[in-house]
């Protein structure tokens, strides 16, 4: 590794303006940023290549510190982490065995005239390490100096010879955390924000080191985030000399004597999130009764985080998973279904009964989760046969217990198979020559899906368009589908009734006798959109008022209750010569 340039008695000077070289990269230090971390200079620098044909020079981050302090841990805690992508990568690192930091009069507390400043040194400049630094006067260009004083420390003890200086690339000021968290963002991205610090975290801990605490301005906002900075990280169970204080830390470090341990990587968490919320950092004088405002979650999240008790606080891997689980229940729609229905015997002499049944259900799976359950189910057979059946098959549907394994589609659809062959069964050693269709919706907040038999039909009207998301299990539709009729001489056709499918008409249903999605479209679900209708409908209401009509009297309704209505009405001035039972429902979005 190359040595950076010296001066004539072999110190590297570092002051603003100064240039010197590491390895193949000529380093302009252009700002000294200050010590954001314990006895670690900052510095801003442009870096440029000492290679021809190189690209152009970019801002980079400049830190010198002891290679026994936050420098060393950070680059144990790098060759820990590798390459993984949270973390900005170093340009170039090196030590050196001395060096003397030149720092602008402005960077130094109670900065005096240069006069009593070169004469009291020793309190007013700030050492490295704590180790001891000598005052000497700068003797240098009058253009780098020009009319400011530049106190020097020199870095050359016995006890720590050498100083590490790492280079990484500068955060995009616009992006960083701190000018972040001066701009408004909602609190899903917040969340989101937050989610990506304590994921990071967790990933450090479970290589058994901890973050005590953050420094925004050396977080790059982005995706993902990145640390320019890991001087906060500490191996877990390592005791600190001193105490520690800032925003973002522990109540606990303020004292010395206290092992790292998880929960102060939680309680960064938590701060971090506090200021997001509350639009300012925590003050180091809130401890114990911190004002938090009343969001539901959130204050739950900021009341055990931030608690002065660390037993109290959630492990990183739980808090993760909290913050993922309240991002999402902020980001889902909570969505409100408005339902309308009518059902009607019909004009046909031999038909005096209303065969045909349906039902809704409603409930509350999860703080994400809404569940709705629309069915409609249409019956054959005489002497009320139909009647019986269709009324089992819609008690057998809303009555199911929801199984505990109910998060996957898969199992959804596991559990509308088995609804259709319990009902199927139930039918079948209860009803004597009779049958019924079965169609069914199942909405999961956002989550469409469907089961279906026979020949009623499930339409979704979305955006002014209609399709029919059900096939017809019949006679004419076989016939229609293998090109022998059209679809318009099925409307006369003479079995244009016949079903070759329908529950009660069989002991068992074989595997696939019950369509789903999949036949329709490609995925057993579908996603929903704010202002979806989905309709559900005997033969009685499609066989007399076609899709075209529907959507029709859909699109020029904005009352539901209305369209159902001029629908069966439609229905009764053509003849109704079958039961008719149409159930609509719509679904509205609200973040």
């Amino acid at each position: 590794m190359t040595s950076p340039s010296s001066d004539t008695n072999n110190n590297l000077i570092i002051q603003e303006n100064q240039t010197f070289s590491i390895e193949n990269f000529q380093i302009e230090v252009l700002l000294y940023l200050g010590q954001l971390s314990a006895n670690i200079h900052y510095f801003q620098v442009n870096i440029s290549s000492t290679d021809i044909d190189t690209s152009p020079s970019k801002l980079g981050l400049l830190r010198v510190g002891s290679t026994g302090g936050g420098l060393h841990r950070e680059l144990q805690l790098r060759e820990i982490l590798g390459d993984y992508k949270m973390i900005a990568g170093l340009i170039a690192h090196t030590t050196v065995d001395s060096l003397i930091i030149n720092l602008p009069s402005s960077s130094i507390p109670n900065s005096e005239t240069p006069e009593k400043q070169q004469d009291n040194t020793e309190t007013t400049t700030e050492d490295i390490e704590d180790e001891s630094h000598t005052s000497n006067s700068l003797e240098t260009d009058s253009e780098y100096l020009e009319d400011e004083y530049y106190p020097e420390i020199e870095i050359n003890s016995d006890d720590s010879p050498s100083k590490f200086i790492l280079i990484s690339d500068f955060p995009e000021d616009t992006k960083t955390l701190e000018t972040w968290l001066k701009t408004e963002h909602s609190l899903e991205e917040s969340l989101s924000v937050t989610s990506q610090v304590c994921q990071f975290f967790r990933y450090v801990h479970e290589r058994h080191w901890c973050f005590i605490s953050i420094e925004p301005k050396l977080v790059q906002v982005g995706t993902p985030s990145q640390f320019f900075d890991l001087t906060s990280a500490y191996p877990v169970g390592e005791t600190l000399l001193s105490g520690l204080q800032g925003n973002y830390c522990a109540s606990e470090l303020t004292y010395d004597q206290n092992p790292i341990h998880e929960s102060m990587s939680s309680y960064t968490v938590g701060a971090l999130l506090y200021h997001f919320i509350h639009k300012q950092p925590l003050s180091l004088h809130q401890t114990i009764d911190i004002e938090i405002n009343p969001i539901p979650r959130i204050y739950q999240i900021l009341k055990i985080c931030l608690s002065p008790i660390p037993e109290e606080r959630f492990p990183l891997s739980q808090l993760l998973s909290i913050l993922l689980e309240t991002r999402q229940v902020i980001r889902t729609p909570k969505i409100q279904w408005n339902i309308a229905s009518q059902s009607t015997v019909g004009l046909s002499t031999s038909r005096l009964q209303n065969e045909d049944n349906y039902g809704i259900r409603q409930q509350q799976l999860s703080d994400l989760e809404t569940m709705i359950l629309g069915v409609v189910a249409d019956g054959m057979g005489g002497m009320s046969q139909g009647e019986i059946a269709s009324k089992l098959a819609v008690k057998t549907v809303l009555e199911e217990p929801i199984p505990p394994e109910f998060k996957t589609v898969e199992q959804r659809n596991e559990w509308l198979m088995s609804l259709f062959k319990k009902a199927n069964e139930i039918i079948s050693k209860n009803v004597k020559d009779g049958g019924t269709t079965l169609s069914l919706v199942l909405a999961i907040a956002q989550k469409l899906m469907i089961a279906h038999v026979g020949d009623s039909r499930i339409y979704l009207l979305r955006q002014g368009e209609i399709s029919q998301l059900s096939e017809d299990h019949s006679l004419v539709a076989m016939l229609v589908a293998s090109g022998e009729i059209t679809a318009a001489e099925s409307l006369e056709h003479p079995d244009r009734n016949v079903l070759t499918k329908s529950l009660g008409s069989k002991r068992r249903l074989s595997d696939g006798y019950v369509q789903n999605l999949r036949r329709t479209t490609q995925d057993l679900s579908i996603t929903l959109e704010n202002g979806d209708i989905l309709l559900l409908c005997s033969d009685g209401v499609w066989d007399l008022v076609p899709q075209d009509e529907l959507t029709e009297i859909f699109n020029g309704n904005q009352d539901l209750k209305s369209a159902v209505d001029k629908t069966i009405e439609r229905v009764l001035e053509r003849g109704a010569s079958d039961n008719a039972t149409l159930l609509a429902l719509q679904c509205r979005m609200e973040k």
